[in-house]
């Protein structure tokens, strides 16, 4: 039996481009997905971060001025819109917050801060709540949390 000669083949059959045309389109779309998923996250990660900082900023507001703080007067409860701009100094300072969480999380009502203050142990416990839903494994209410002793 005779085996086939190279030199006869002249080229490449349309089937086997077609073939080579469909893995590559496969491969791609993977990696415009895993595109997709690693800008979803990469925001999410931002997100967190900015959470993280703007609860640890409320905390260093409160502990700035502890004599005022041992008062209760930075307990906010869970406020999700931008507040009115008032007098004293922590109604600023809560106002201003909340400006930076709308600004920093998006300005919508998922995106709020909460200051409870517990005066038998004098802690003030600050939240911020936003929407992660879009991230991979994200949820809707996601919370970061701080504890201040004073």
């Amino acid at each position: 039996m005779r085996q086939p000669s190279l030199r006869r083949q002249r080229g490449i059959s349309l089937t086997e481009t077609l073939i080579a045309m469909m893995i590559l389109a496969v491969g791609m779309l993977g990696v415009a997905g895993m595109q997709t998923a690693n800008v979803r996250n990469s925001q999410s990660a931002n997100q967190r971060t900015m959470a993280t900082i703007l609860v640890s900023n409320m905390a260093e507001r409160i502990r700035t001025n502890r004599t005022l703080a041992l008062t209760g007067v930075y307990a906010l409860s869970k406020t999700c819109t931008a507040l009115a701009l008032t007098g004293s100094i922590q109604n600023v300072e809560k106002t201003n917050w909340i400006t930076e969480i709308q600004t920093a999380l998006g300005a919508t009502n998922t995106s709020c801060g909460q200051v409870t203050y517990v005066a038998d142990t004098r802690t003030y416990t600050v939240t911020v709540s936003w929407d992660d839903s879009r991230a991979i494994g994200g949820t809707s209410s996601m919370n970061i949390v701080q504890v201040v002793r004073l």
